[in-house]
């Protein structure tokens, strides 16, 4: 079994109005949920992975139970993970009106970017210096990626990449997104400056 959430979520109460929060763990990673004021607040760190994609459900379901949050939000310190998932995950998202947020300190690569993507609305820090973005090569998984250098992804996979992003994004942006998701390789992180995120489109707001 790689979830461990089952039993692992706590409560913690703290003085005064202060937030609820939650936390819920699985193998390589957690989820923290904050519940303070109408808005509801999950903090995502550690890896993209199906255990992710099973305990953030988890999640949602505690917040929909709620019926209290008239903002959703999803935070964002995640590095690595997988195509997939992180597809899956931004889906999930998108149908339930969540928006993403960056935290300070994050670095943000790929499949970060993918799930960062999926948000209502998209905020990046605004001091810029606090986080780094970068397009890294679609580690391989049974989805998407290969063994080779260059990220290489067959029809299908193209396809479903490129609806994804449509789907998310305005379509001058998510072609973009396409062009340098697929012309990464394994020899270095294409950074992406915070401001090219801002003009672009990719974010909404620092």
């Amino acid at each position: 079994m790689s979830l461990l959430f089952a039993g692992c979520a706590t409560s913690i109460t703290e003085p005064g109005a202060v937030p609820k929060i939650e936390r819920f763990a699985y193998r390589g990673g957690g989820l923290v949920l904050r519940q303070a004021d109408g808005e509801c607040r999950i903090v995502a760190a550690g890896e993209i992975s199906p255990a992710m994609v099973s305990s953030l459900t988890l999640v949602m379901r505690e917040v929909e139970k709620q019926r209290a949050c008239s903002k959703k939000w999803l935070e964002l310190n995640i590095t690595d993970g997988l195509l997939g998932q992180a597809i899956t995950a931004g889906s999930m998202l998108r149908n339930r009106g969540y928006s993403t947020r960056l935290q300070p300190g994050s670095v943000c690569h790929t499949p970060c970017l993918l799930v960062f993507a999926a948000g209502v609305q998209r905020v990046i820090p605004s001091d810029s210096l606090l986080v780094r973005l970068g397009f890294s090569q679609i580690p391989p998984d049974e989805d998407f990626g290969g063994r080779h250098c260059e990220t290489e992804l067959n029809n299908n996979q193209q396809l479903t990449l490129a609806r994804y992003l449509r789907a998310m994004l305005a379509a001058s942006t998510a072609d973009r997104m396409f062009r340098m998701i697929n012309e990464a390789n394994c020899q270095e992180v294409h950074e992406l400056p915070v401001r090219d995120a801002l003009t672009m489109g990719l974010a909404t707001g620092g």
